[in-house]
């Protein structure tokens, strides 16, 4: 079993943990892959020592967001991944300068909530359960 980095702070989810089936579940279930491990990153600190991990066991890496794509490129078998949707998933509204903050484990929900506390808007998603970071990726 496959112990996390020293000063990791995240969660560090391997075969038998209680958590397991629901870390490696994907929207889609030809997208689900079984991994090694599935880090929940916390910070920037985090996803360093985890892709050292990877690096130094030679494993192969998938980042998660918040999206649901069906390709799977979000799981990778027998790999890393590195998941941002449970703790990297926030938004963050600076209303004088009209931006918007976008953690990389985000959906549109959460993006179309913060910004309407403060009577902005967003002309991204229809499909508030999908990751505004879909649209970076290609």
């Amino acid at each position: 079993m496959s112990t996390p980095p020293n000063s990791y702070s995240g969660d560090w989810i391997t075969p038998g943990h209680p958590e397991y089936g629901k870390a490696i579940a994907r929207w889609a279930i030809n997208a689900e892959r079984h991994a090694k491990v599935v880090a929940f990153v916390k910070d920037v600190d985090d996803i360093v020592l985890t892709l050292k991990y990877a690096q130094k066991q030679g494993l192969p890496l998938a980042v998660r967001g918040g999206s649901h794509r069906a390709s799977g490129v979000s799981s990778a078998e027998g790999g890393i991944v590195i998941d941002l949707s449970q703790y990297i998933a926030g938004a963050t509204v600076d209303p004088a300068k009209k931006l918007i903050y976008v953690g990389g484990g985000a959906v549109w929900e959460t993006v179309d909530k913060a910004s309407i506390e403060h009577g902005l808007a967003t002309v991204g998603g229809t499909v508030n359960h999908a990751s505004p970071m879909a649209f970076l990726s290609y």
